[in-house]
């Protein structure tokens, strides 16, 4: 299938959505993009500053010579492979937009269940007791997590009820965190810090209540032969070594130092990984709770660990 002329270097002005949506999910297909469709609406709905239901109920409506012109430097980046969040510049994500760019990974629905959990563990702990509770997110990346955590307990930050901190390897990516957290209006509300796993004194005066990770777990040999966005985002932030789990093994070993007494981690696990997880926690020199979470694709996702 020959893609559309008009939509290589170009894409004519004065074009109605419908068309620009048609023609822009053939050139997509042409490509070998696995969701042409989707794709095109959602550069289309774009370029036109508006979302896919307004697009459907406005196939009429004409987009300028302008605006066309970059829609048409964003489906060449798209056939190209570039994902859409990074063309885009954003990714909803739990209700929220998410900046992203390849400073760090782009958030995945799967992951929403770690917020979502971390949520209800916080929310429990300060129900429980008038003490502060302490969370902290390793490899924080964009900023997601930590950033759907501020917003749920604005004012529990704001009476001193909880500190919130967050850290990552990459300073390129704590500076996209910041961004994220700045633009929802809660960039003060979070202790950012940089450094490899538990290194950096996130959690200044204390150890964590609740420690959140989504670690790389894809295995090296998966990042090297992985498609769509794996080609584009920052490989550390996949790579998990040879099985996946080589960040994981070192943060499990550094658990018991790390968790202040009744302390909890969830950390996010990639498909069959929860049973050499869990075979690596009755490791510990203190015996740990373990149980594990599964998401919307019953894939055991966030493996719970309670020290005594």
């Amino acid at each position: 299938m020959t893609p559309p002329e008009s939509l290589v270097g170009a894409v004519l002005p004065r074009a109605s959505a419908g068309r620009l949506v048609g023609d822009t999910a053939m050139t997509l297909r042409a490509a070998g993009i696995p969701s042409p469709r989707l794709d095109a609406e959602l550069l289309v709905g774009h370029a036109f500053g508006r979302d896919r239901a307004w697009l459907h109920a406005h196939p009429e409506a004409e987009l300028g010579g302008g605006e066309a012109t970059l829609l048409a430097g964003w489906i060449e980046r798209r056939a190209a492979g570039e994902p859409i969040a990074y063309i885009r510049g954003f990714k909803e994500w739990l209700s929220l937009r998410i900046a992203t760019d390849p400073r760090a990974l782009i958030p995945r629905p799967e992951t929403e269940l770690l917020a979502e959990t971390a949520i209800t563990e916080i929310a429990a702990r300060l129900v429980r007791d008038g003490t502060t509770v302490a969370a902290w997110e390793v490899a924080t990346g964009s900023g997601a997590v930590a950033l759907a955590i501020a917003l749920r307990f604005r004012t529990a930050i704001a009476l001193g009820r909880l500190r919130l901190a967050a850290s990552d390897l990459s300073a390129e990516a704590l500076e996209l965190a910041s961004e994220n957290l700045g633009a929802h209006g809660v960039g003060g509300m979070v202790t950012l810090a940089c450094g490899d796993l538990l290194e950096p004194a996130a959690l200044p005066g204390g150890r964590a209540d609740l420690l959140i990770a989504n670690l790389p777990y894809l295995t090296s040999a998966e990042v090297e032969t992985g498609s769509g966005s794996l080609a584009w985002e920052p490989r550390r932030a996949l790579d998990g070594g040879t099985d996946g789990l080589d960040m994981l093994r070192r943060l499990i070993v550094a658990l018991p130092e790390g968790l202040a007494a009744d302390g909890v981690a969830l950390l996010e696990v990639g498909e069959g990984q929860a049973a050499p997880v869990g075979e690596m926690l009755a490791g510990l020199p203190v015996k740990a709770s373990v149980t594990t979470l599964t998401d919307l694709a019953g894939i055991e996702r966030v493996v719970r660990v309670a020290l005594p």
